[in-house]
């Protein structure tokens, strides 16, 4: 993923470490959500499905945010 270089030169260094917070916090709900028994994790899926799971939108959106880390790399570089 290749961010628009006009985006790029303006992310700061805060901005990249809210980015890697965001993964931070995506992770340890994936975690807690892991806690939950699995029979009891597939019934509550069952009851809200719209557009995913709550774990399949934990890892796109753990994979959203380790993408854009990714991105903007060189971004603090200036």
């Amino acid at each position: 993923m290749l961010l628009d270089p006009r985006l790029l030169e303006r992310i700061t260094p805060d901005d990249r470490e809210a980015l890697v917070e965001v993964a931070h916090f995506l992770r340890k709900a994936e975690h807690a959500w892991n806690r939950i028994d699995g029979g009891k994790q597939c019934e509550l899926n069952a009851q809200h499905h719209d557009g995913g799971s709550l774990a399949l939108c934990l890892r796109r959106a753990m994979q959203a945010a380790d993408e854009l880390i990714e991105a903007s790399e060189g971004a603090d570089n200036r």
